[in-house]
């Protein structure tokens, strides 16, 4: 018959192990609803597309579809600009990438309004006028640094909120400075 030290010792081994599995276990569900969380790409984006436009177009590269997609190499050779402001989100920074009127140009944008589709489900109307009179961008990089899904990217919709404050300072144009930008419907 064992002794009171190694039922007790089994006993502790035991008990850790449990502990053990019940934090992978714990590690693998949340990983999995990390991972699915990852996955899910709103209706009107496509998963390798890193930009999705349709509706009023005139040049489709998906017939398919409906759609002019974008690739990212497509994306990033397009010609760039820069916009320094801050937003109620981040601190004055330089924003950079094409222009949104040069974007819509490459599909053959026909309608004037948009809305504007983000990873997250987020989705919001604008007047393309209202935008493009700003000289909206679609930033890619913030300071230098390409923008990741974590940190508003990869496309984050940016306009010269500093240099605009009347206009721009307001809640509901903070509405369309919309990050993890995926979609882009004209009507």
């Amino acid at each position: 018959m064992p002794d009171y030290k190694t039922v007790v010792g089994s006993m502790n081994m035991s008990k850790t192990l449990v502990r053990v599995l019940g934090f992978l276990l714990v590690g693998i569900w949340l990983s999995t609803d990390l991972a699915n969380a990852a996955v899910h790409i709103p209706k009107e984006c496509r998963r390798d597309v890193f930009l999705t436009i349709s509706g009023k177009i005139g040049k489709m590269t998906s017939g398919a579809n409906n759609t002019y997609e974008i690739s990212e190499r497509e994306f990033l050779a397009l010609p760039t600009s820069t916009v320094t402001t801050s937003t109620q989100w981040t601190l004055k920074s330089d924003f950079m990438g094409p222009l949104l009127s040069k974007v819509l140009d490459e599909a053959d944008a026909k309608g004037k309004k948009l809305r504007l589709i983000a990873l997250d489900d987020f989705s919001v109307e604008v007047d393309a006028d209202y935008l493009e009179k700003y000289g909206t961008i679609l930033a890619t990089s913030k300071d230098g640094v390409r923008l990741t899904i974590r940190d508003f990217g990869p496309i984050f919709v940016m306009y010269p909120r500093d240099s605009f404050r009347e206009e721009l300072d307001t809640p509901a144009a903070a509405a369309y400075l919309v990050w993890q930008l995926c979609g882009i419907e004209v009507e």
